[in-house]
């Protein structure tokens, strides 16, 4: 008895703590982070006591987690990593993969956008080979972010909105509140992109995707009772509104963002007053907007947030410049146009624009030469980045194990056929007894089958075709401008060239069959229906013996040998 109860005690001790964790969690996703942040680190010193691993690993990444929230990158590097490897060690792969998205997020939080697109790159595949959802939703929303922060809005609206539908299948309405205020930044950089080229109407087209995304958050956050998100919307909307020069609208939203009772993280606190700032300039209200500008210039002062201090900069320039304090105007400007200076080096994937210079003075046309050689090195550094998202995009789209396409490739390229209104067939092909080849030769084994099938399927297949892994042992080919005949003549040459593959190079004594449906797009009314016909034809082709082809209106098939 003397062995069993401290085991018990222990057992008991890891299930309280469970408890806390699962507390702090709501505590987190209701805009009460920093209390969840004290707990979640007590946990997290009790685990290390105990050596209790797998507490050790979830605690280490809730920290993580809670530091991004109130904005503290430096230290949830530290857990991210921590997690990251616990859960490596402990073979859970779907908990790594939100590790290393968290990880990748925090480097990008610093401006450390190398490191922020390796680690997501990895927690992608991680992600997509473990299929979990919620992991999904995660490493492809800090995808979109990545696309977001590098000024390219096309591929951060298709990622972004990617990882709303994954957290919104796989139920998880905090995750869908917080990407879809991400997809609402995505669409907002668009609009600013489009107001730098001087172009209103396409600004106009981009602004209003931005609104109804974040006014969509908003809403969930407040049937979550997310006082954090609540608060993040309320000081985007007013940020997009007055890019909008709708100044009144934006006010109106940052009065809800004070009567919000939340905890005031600085990065937060920081972001409301120097919103508010700007409105109350842009409003005319120069000695009202002091105030603010003041508070958020002396928070970002003291946690180093340069995009805060910079802005405040900015506008506390511009009101000083309308109530004829031209002296401190000059010397807020001169700090603004050196902050910018850090700013563009710090974050290179922005590309942020000059500042307009007013003053004609010797030293501050120097001080613009000097900027504008800066702003060639960030062109080269930015030409290197966007050949980091080139590669980032590519395994994003490629089934890791057999490096052919992933579900999300074929998902965009028959987007892309539907809306050009072509024909195409879709070939489903499963292997025949997996399970058994699993079971009596190793799921190694298993994996070297899928291998070398892939390579067999992008070797049968026409160089248009689209050969994707679909999951587990599903393979799906498309076919572009065929008929059903001729996709069944292609998946009979697949078929064929699998069964008669020597096999015994992979393990001695195997054999490996393949069954295949098939399905055109003129049986269905769109390509998610296409798909389904192919798969019961696939289970046809399975219920009448497998390593066989089934198009559809087939009678009972039987294989050619």
């Amino acid at each position: 008895m003397a062995h069993v109860i401290p085991s018990q005690s222990k057992s008991l001790d890891a299930n309280a703590d469970l408890q806390a964790l699962d507390d702090a969690w709501r505590l987190g996703c209701s805009g009460r982070s920093s209390l969840a942040l004290e707990i979640s680190l007590s946990v997290h010193e009790a685990s290390l006591l105990r050596n209790d691993l797998p507490l050790t690993a979830r605690s280490a990444q809730d920290i993580a987690w809670y530091c991004f929230q109130i904005g503290k990158p430096e230290m949830g590097l530290h857990y991210a990593s921590q997690a990251a490897a616990g859960w490596r060690d402990l073979e859970q792969p779907a908990l790594e993969a939100q590790a290393l998205s968290i990880h990748a997020w925090l480097h990008l939080e610093l401006g450390q956008m190398e490191e922020a697109v390796t680690l997501a790159a990895e927690a992608l595949d991680i992600a997509d080979h473990s299929g979990d959802l919620r992991s999904r939703s995660l490493a492809i929303n800090v995808t979109g972010v990545i696309f977001w922060m590098s000024r390219q809005p096309p591929l951060a609206i298709d990622y972004c909105g990617r990882a709303v539908a994954l957290a919104r299948e796989a139920g998880d309405a905090s995750f869908e509140c917080w990407w879809l205020i991400n997809l609402g930044g995505s669409h907002a950089e668009a609009a600013y992109l489009a107001l730098e080229m001087g172009d209103r109407a396409s600004f106009d087209a981009a602004i209003g995707p931005a609104i109804d995304a974040t006014r969509s958050a908003y809403s969930l956050a407040q049937s979550l009772g997310d006082g954090w998100a609540e608060r993040l919307c309320l000081g985007n909307l007013a940020e997009y509104f007055n890019a909008a020069e709708d100044f009144i609208g934006a006010e109106q939203f940052l009065a809800h963002f004070r009567a919000i009772t939340s905890e005031d993280d600085a990065r937060g606190e920081g972001h409301y007053l120097d919103i508010l700032g700007r409105t109350l300039v842009s409003l005319k209200r120069y000695e009202e907007a002091l105030v603010p500008l003041q508070h958020a210039y002396a928070l970002a002062t003291v946690n180093g947030n340069v995009e805060t201090l910079m802005f405040a900069c900015l506008y506390l320039s511009k009101a000083h410049e309308h109530l004829g304090a031209f002296e401190q105007a000059l010397d807020f400007h001169k700090r603004y146009h050196s902050l910018h200076q850090q700013f563009t080096a710090e974050r290179t994937q922005r590309n942020a624009r000059l500042a307009d210079i007013r003053y004609e003075t010797k030293k501050l046309r120097m001080l613009l030469d000097t900027e504008a050689g800066r702003t060639a090195e960030i062109a080269r550094s930015f030409e290197a980045l966007q050949q980091q998202t080139t590669i980032l995009t590519a395994a994003a789209n490629t089934d890791p194990l057999t490096g052919l396409g992933n579900r999300r490739r074929l998902e965009a390229m028959l987007d892309t056929v539907d809306a050009s209104c072509d024909v195409y067939a879709l070939a489903i092909l499963d292997v025949d007894h997996f399970k058994t080849i699993n079971d009596t030769h190793s799921h190694i084994i298993g994996d070297r089958v899928l291998i070398a099938l892939g390579a067999l399927i992008k070797a049968s297949a026409r160089g248009s075709d689209l050969a994707v892994r679909f999951g587990g042992e599903e393979f799906v080919v498309l076919m572009v401008g065929v008929t059903s005949a001729q996709a069944k003549r292609a998946g009979e040459r697949i078929r064929l060239k699998v069964a008669r593959h020597d096999w015994s190079a992979v393990a001695a004594g195997l054999a490996v069959t393949i069954s295949i449906g098939i399905a055109v797009s003129g049986e269905g009314d769109d390509a998610p229906e296409i798909l389904q016909i192919a798969d019961r034809n696939l289970y046809r082709a399975k219920q009448a013996g497998r390593n066989k082809v089934v198009a559809s209106g087939d009678a009972s098939p039987v294989p050619e040998r």
